[in-house]
């Protein structure tokens, strides 16, 4: 079957004896071939867990309505649709699907299972999809959880790695038996003219076995058994994980990068009923107070907050009286004191946010929890047990949970954080991250203009799912403050950056008068080092000085300039190396009329000049540019600065730098990089 949409065309192939696949990918306009499947394909039994597959079977599916090629098309409004269905041992059947957006070079795989028999199954693990694509690929580069730092590996030689994550879709943990690499389920294989972006929508823990090919990648993608614990009752069915998969062409790595990310933010939208992408000031009080939170503190933080202009002020842990006992802590707050600090703070024009984990609920004292799962997860932290998340009518409460904090609290933004899964339940892995994905969809779908921060435990559960429903991650959770804090920051922001839409990457600085309130440039450093993405500070803002509180609100002011950039994701990353003289961003508006340059200092010493690329300027216009710091301001040419780029000058005690290039008078020709 071959189906396309003007942009990207698919060749789907389903022989009786393999595994359904997509043999080739072509660009449209050009019929260029992109990828080919190599031979030979993958057969059912090198490809599904042995007590499933069929004996003395071709694999047809009776019943069924099926096109000679083995694919059904299955359109939907959103997608080009097909599928491929093979019959399985005791009544199983395994449908193979792939999704084309009607727009663009962005597709989705998943597979999903029936249970056509009369008796439950067992489901040892659950494949997502096998494929080895020849293409002209250069080098695959996946990214390490919670540090971001990215790994590339080269592919002009045999390469293979496995990588993964337990529990958690983007965690460190691991075991000494188990050869995986953690990893974020990102990775990107790269070519001369064109690059595909994997990203996986799921939740949960995942493995995948990637290899260098004789001219291309192969790789093979499942939930193993642990992740997986399933058995699908008679009548019912499970789709597994879906993969989204982008073709990018383009001479850079910048142009290529937009493509993916601008049609990552409409399907978002279409798919999930995201809202458009923003970019926030936001308070947080955690690492300041930790839960030695009190009214009074807050009282001080309102009357302190005018100054900063917050778009929200969110009350982190701390507040609530227990876990599933979501109102205020009467031993910290008297009658209504909570929800009147949180109307003062509104006055001051921000909106205010939330932080809960309603997946868990308090043992008490006198009684067994309701509600929980078994054998039970218990976490000392939070004080808390896990509820049974498919099993126990989640979803209504979570919609009745969202529901109250925005009706009681006003919250507009809402932090959810903590375990969600264990390793153990009683229904099963596989069962509890599908319902979560249904209960968090269910309260997007309900409450479109609410944000929502995917903390769970500091960026533990990243991946494409959480990206396109939720507006924010926290990248990683990180208490300190200073210089270590501050290169973290910006080194976690920048490998983020490399596959995360900005504004999902939301940084913090913590506690700027704990360090030198004197120091004018730490503070500017410091809180650049949080403003790549979205940027927030974690503060008793009555404990910041005149002084200090003076190079903060000069920076958001900054913040809020550079984010008029940041939108059209087109943007040169610096990485964070050992031993580069700086790292940091060069950020552009979709015309190339505009561009924003954010430095900080790495390895350099002394006095240093950094060459920063334009080549995404346009050539026939001039640009004024302006150095924030050192107060100068010049006009030169598109084209100089395309071929030369730009000078940033770094005096021996500069340790970060900030210079907005905007185009003056009318363009005279040349073309945007």
């Amino acid at each position: 079957m071959e189906f396309g949409n003007g942009t990207l065309g698919l060749t789907l192939e389903a022989p009786a004896d393999s595994v359904p696949h997509i043999a080739a990918g072509t660009w449209s306009e050009s019929g260029a071939l992109l990828f080919e499947q190599a031979s030979p394909v993958p057969s059912l039994a090198d490809w599904w867990p042995a007590g499933l597959l069929p004996v003395g079977a071709d694999g047809r599916v009776t019943g069924r309505e099926v096109a000679a090629d083995g694919w059904v098309r299955q359109d939907d409004a959103l997608f080009l649709r097909a599928e491929a269905a093979r019959a399985l041992a005791g009544g199983l059947v395994a449908t193979w699907v792939v999704e084309l957006a009607r727009q663009g070079t962005l597709f989705r795989l998943h597979v999903r299972l029936d249970n056509n028999s009369t008796e439950s199954r067992s489901v040892q693990w659950f494949p997502l999809w096998s494929a080895d694509w020849d293409l002209p690929a250069q080098s695959l580069t996946w990214w390490k959880p919670l540090s971001f730092q990215p790994v590339p590996l080269d592919l002009a030689k045999p390469r293979q790695v496995s990588l993964g994550s337990r529990l958690h879709s983007s965690d460190t943990q691991g075991s000494d038996d188990e050869p995986w690499s953690p990893a974020n389920p990102y990775w990107q294989v790269d070519g001369p003219d064109a690059s595909l972006y994997f990203g996986l929508e799921w939740c949960g823990g995942w493995r995948a076995e990637l290899a260098a090919a004789s001219r291309g990648i192969r790789f093979e993608v499942a939930l193993p058994e642990c992740e997986t614990q399933l058995c699908l009752e008679a009548g019912e069915s499970m789709a597994g994980p879906t993969m989204a998969v982008c073709a990018a062409a383009g001479a850079d790595q910048r142009s290529r990068r937009v493509a993916w990310m601008a049609q990552r933010a409409v399907l978002g939208r279409a798919l999930y009923n995201a809202p458009e992408p923003s970019f926030p000031f936001a308070y947080n009080h955690w690492y300041t107070t930790r839960f030695d939170l009190s009214a009074e503190f807050l009282e001080r933080q309102v009357a302190a907050m005018a100054p900063y202009d917050f778009d929200y002020f969110v009350i982190d842990a701390g507040w609530y009286a227990g876990c599933g006992d979501w109102t205020p802590d009467a031993d910290k707050f008297g009658e209504a004191e909570f929800e009147g600090i949180l109307a003062r703070a509104r006055a001051t024009g921000a909106r205010t946010g939330i932080w809960t984990c309603p997946q868990f609920v308090r043992d008490p004292d006198d009684a067994g929890p309701v509600g929980v799962d078994e054998p039970g997860y218990y976490e000392g932290f939070i004080k808390g047990h896990l509820r049974d998340l498919a099993g126990g009518g989640f979803g209504a409460y979570l919609g009745g949970h969202v529901a109250e904090l925005r009706r009681r609290y006003g919250a507009d933004w809402w932090k959810y954080d903590q375990v969600l899964f264990a390793a153990q339940t009683r229904q099963g892995a596989m069962r509890n991250v599908t319902a979560f994905h249904q209960a968090l969809l269910d309260v997007r779908r309900a409450h479109p203009d609410l944000f929502l921060e995917n903390c769970q435990s500091g960026g533990r559960m990243t991946n494409e799912f959480t990206t396109l429903v939720a507006q924010a991650h926290w990248l990683r959770d990180g208490g300190d403050t200073g210089e270590g804090h501050c290169r973290g920051n910006w080194s976690e922001a920048l490998g983020a950056l490399e596959f995360l839409p900005p504004w999902t990457a939301m940084r913090w600085t913590n506690n700027p008068d704990r360090n030198d309130p004197g120091d004018d440039e730490f503070t500017r450093r410091y809180c650049r080092s949080a403003m790549a993405g979205a940027w927030g500070l974690v503060a008793d803002l009555s404990a910041i000085g005149d002084r200090q509180r003076a190079v903060i609100l000069t920076e958001a002011a900054h913040y809020r300039r550079l984010n008029e950039l940041k939108r059209d994701c087109r943007y040169d990353l610096v990485r964070a190396a050992n031993g580069a003289p700086v790292a940091g961003a060069v950020f552009y508006d979709g015309a190339g009329t505009r561009a924003g340059i954010l430095l900080l200092r790495w390895d350099g010493e002394g006095a240093l000049d950094w060459s920063a690329p334009m080549d995404g300027l346009t050539a026939g216009s001039r640009y004024r540019v302006q150095d924030v710091d050192r107060g100068e301001q010049t006009v030169q040419s598109g084209a100089a600065l395309r071929d030369r780029g730009l000078t940033i000058r770094f005096g021996p005690e500069r340790t970060s730098a900030l210079v907005f290039v905007e185009a003056v008078g009318a363009a005279t020709g040349g073309k945007a990089g």
